[in-house]
């Protein structure tokens, strides 16, 4: 079989359109998708960013200039003190819209090794079949998974705007019902919702370093989330009774384009305690506001145990594992800590 050349360049403004075709057809993903949509391209890739000293896009090209292969890249760094590095931050990346066509044979592997030199440490959160078999090739080693936690909320619209239960789905709404009970907070929390995150999320951030692994929270990096240029994700601070800040979130609602149930994304959400009755207290009010906001089912995502715990007895069981994959040429990151993974590591917080 004849190997065909292709060419790697960074994406360009003019390649917006043709990117969202190939991304959405060798996807299987709608026309429409919000991920593969030209200004959402835009705002992940083009526009300025905090961490824009590279590229955050590449595309491999045939002798036409068609696009046959694309990466993107989410720069971060994860951090704790742990971390034998003198800040205790170490760069990081994880890929996004990686694809390649099947006519171009090793295309997606050429795009991996491009992608690599963006930062020392690289990892994975969930992906294709093709991607996962990819990378385990490439480096990476398994680590213990995130959970992905739902709750129905609102379930007989659920399955209303899923069309007419059958006595299946019945039944499984009557199991749903009985597994999403949740259990009525004892820490006190209140929810403060933001325009955009300041100095507030600074000392937060500093003491959970201390317990798990983060990649990198800034108020740059959450504000930046907050202009996703389709539908309008919201911030928020909880404070105590006392009005000091102890945690933040982010929440985003995902419409389906053929009308059907909302999702309710926990987006973020990081305290500043381990206590799982904290974390308890902060899912309950998130899970409350995405039903005022509209949503029909939340979902969140742990890879910590107190985060697990607190999404249990906020009425949010786990429902399956999402595959965390960790490339670490120089075991520079510890094994002994959990770390704190969301739907904001990757492109989780709009599909």
């Amino acid at each position: 079989m004849t190997r065909m050349s292709h060419s790697i360049r960074p994406l360009r403004a003019d390649d917006l359109d043709a990117l969202s075709r190939f991304l959405t057809s060798g996807l299987g993903a709608e026309p429409r998708a919000d991920f593969a949509a030209p200004e959402v391209l835009r705002w992940k890739y083009l526009d300025p960013a905090a961490a824009d000293s590279q590229p955050r896009s590449w595309v491999a090209v045939d002798e036409s200039g068609a696009i046959v292969g694309h990466v993107g890249i989410r720069l971060t760094a994860f951090e704790s003190p742990a971390i034998p590095v003198p800040d205790g931050r170490i760069g990081a990346l994880h890929m996004i819209d990686w694809l390649g066509s099947p006519a171009h044979r090793g295309v997606g592997a050429s795009l991996m090794r491009r992608a690599h030199r963006a930062a020392p440490v690289q990892f994975s959160l969930g992906g294709s079949d093709a991607g996962r078999s990819v990378i385990k090739r490439g480096g990476y080693r398994p680590m213990p998974p995130a959970m992905v936690h739902r709750r129905l909320l609102r379930p007989f619209r659920w399955f209303r705007r899923s069309g007419k239960p059958s006595p299946r789905q019945l039944a499984r709404l009557a199991r749903e019902l009985a597994r999403s009970r949740p259990r009525r907070p004892t820490a006190a929390l209140e929810l403060q919702r933001v325009e955009s995150f300041d100095r507030d999320i600074v000392g937060i951030v500093a003491k959970a370093r201390e317990t798990a692994i983060l990649t990198t929270r800034s108020a740059d990096r959450l504000n930046e989330f907050l202009r996703f240029p389709r539908q309008a994700p919201s911030g928020f601070l909880l404070r105590d009774p006392r009005g000091e800040p102890r945690g933040f979130a982010l929440l985003n609602l995902v419409p389906k384009a053929d009308g059907g149930p909302v999702v309710g994304k926990i987006v973020d959400c990081l305290l500043d305690e381990t206590n799982p009755a904290l974390w308890r207290s902060a899912f309950h009010l998130l899970s409350d506001e995405l039903t005022r906001q509209g949503a029909d089912l939340a979902e969140a995502y742990s890879s910590a145990p107190w985060t697990a715990e607190g999404l249990r007895l906020a009425g949010l069981p786990s429902r399956h594992p999402l595959e965390f994959s960790l490339r670490d040429r120089g075991d520079r990151i510890p094994r002994d800590l959990p770390f704190h993974l969301t739907p904001i590591e990757a492109d989780y917080a709009y599909t």
